[in-house]
């Protein structure tokens, strides 16, 4: 059996070291350029996109109007039922008369949320926004 030499060891040694330590290697695969084909699809697919968020920015500003203006219609019949409320209560002079006035007031706000909410109901679901395209 032989024996190695110490310089003999000391270079495995030292060629282990090195070997161990690794390299950096760039990665030789490159991307692939996209065809004409593919850029075309793309631009279309970008296209359809921002048409679609046009589409999307028109009909939410659509549905916010028409729910504000149920909104503000509520609003307004409220304001109505209180002042109407606080007349004929100041006006009343039984404690009948005072009762009749607020359920009269209890009636109208009731008739108007029924109102309000069969208003935005008829509106239907908010718009969903677009999703943008898969690249």
């Amino acid at each position: 059996m032989k024996v190695l030499s110490k310089k003999s060891i000391g270079a495995l040694v030292a060629l282990g070291l090195i070997v161990g330590t690794g390299s950096v290697v760039a990665d030789t695969s490159t991307t692939p350029k996209l065809t004409i084909a593919e850029k075309a699809a793309r631009k279309a697919a970008a296209e359809l996109h921002k048409a679609a968020v046009a589409q999307f920015k028109s009909a939410i500003a659509s549905y916010r109007s028409s729910a504000d203006a149920a909104r503000a219609t509520y609003k307004a019949a409220v304001e109505s039922a209180k002042a109407t409320r606080d007349v004929a209560v100041a006006a009343a002079t039984t404690a009948e008369a005072k009762s009749a006035a607020k359920s009269a007031f209890t009636s109208a706000i009731a008739a108007a949320k029924a109102t309000r909410d069969s208003a935005i109901a008829a509106l239907g679901a908010k718009p969903v926004a677009p999703t943008k395209a898969a690249q």
